[in-house]
This record gives structure tokens, C-alpha cells and sequence, in this order.
């Protein structure tokens, strides 16, 4: 399947979290897609917890894309809150995905405003004024419609 994903310039993108990015699965997906070359975005969303373990407590050294070399991955990281950052990011993983028929690594840096899902209760291991302060501040819609009210000279 990758040789004809190669063949009429497309790539795959597989989403995932921090949390996942841990588990041996995430590992395998990364050394096969390096040593087969297939066109394949990894594009890890790290939002500081994995469920509700934080990410010190997950892993040492510096975070998702420090792990890319260490498969021959070119790796990213971008600021996950800028739409228009994680666009340009994905756009130029593409084309060297394309074109050079390889994986790229990117890691959005973020943040879970929300519970991890309908059975997390996430207040038990943040507090409200954490979450507010995220949801208040550096929100990726309320940053982005900030800064298309300043382009269209409405801030």
C-alpha cells in the first residue's frame, strides 16, 4: 500500500498522543516507516498528560520529537496553539514526505482544555484555574480569531 501511496504522490497522517507515543506500538510504526521509506506524518498532539499522568512523569529528555533521529525521522516541533504554525509545519512534512519518500515527526505542542474522555474528571488532577487560565489565554480558536480580527483592522 505505501508503494502506491509513493507512486501517485500522496502520504499518510497518523494521529496521536503523548501518551501513545509510549507505548510499543508507536515505536515499531516509527523504525518500520523510517526503514521501508513510506510517506508518513506522525504528527504527535502533546498536551501535557497522558490521561491524567503529566508529562514528566511519562517520559526524560525532551519530549516526542527528540525521538525522530534516533530513528532517522526528520522531527518538528511546532507551537500546537497557532493554527496557521501547524498548518505550515504539516504543509512542508508533506512535501518531504512526497518527495523524498520518508517520515516526518512533528509534535504539536498543546494543551487539553477538556477531560481526556466521558469517564476522565480531569479536575482531580488540575486545577480550575489551570484549565481557565489555558482556556482564557492561549486557546488555538480564540488565538486564531484574534489574530484575524488584528489582519482585518478590528482588534
Amino acid at each position: 500500500m505505501m508503494y502506491g501511496l509513493a507512486q501517485v504522490g500522496a502520504c499518510v497522517i497518523c494521529y496521536f498522543g503523548d501518551g501513545a507515543a509510549s507505548e510499543g506500538d508507536a515505536h515499531a510504526a516509527m523504525n518500520f516507516a523510517a526503514t521501508l521509506d513510506c510517506p508518513v506524518i506522525f504528527f504527535c498532539r502533546n498536551n501535557g498528560y497522558a490521561i491524567s499522568t503529566p508529562t514528566e512523569d511519562q517520559y526524560r529528555g525532551d519530549g516526542i520529537v527528540a525521538r525522530g533521529p534516533g530513528y532517522g525521522i526528520d522531527s518538528v516541533r511546532v507551537d500546537g496553539n497557532d493554527v496557521l504554525a501547524v498548518y505550515d509545519v504539516v504543509r512542508a512534512a508533506r512535501e518531504i514526505c512526497v518527495k523524498m519518500n520518508k517520515p516526518v515527526l512533528i509534535e504539536a505542542m498543546t494543551y487539553r482544555v477538556g477531560h481526556h474522555s466521558t469517564s476522565d474528571d480531569s479536575s482531580a488532577y488540575r486545577s480550575i484555574d489551570e484549565v481557565s487560565y489555558w482556556d482564557r489565554e492561549d486557546h488555538p480558536i480564540s488565538r486564531f480569531a484574534h489574530y484575524l480580527k488584528q489582519k482585518i483592522g478590528r482588534a
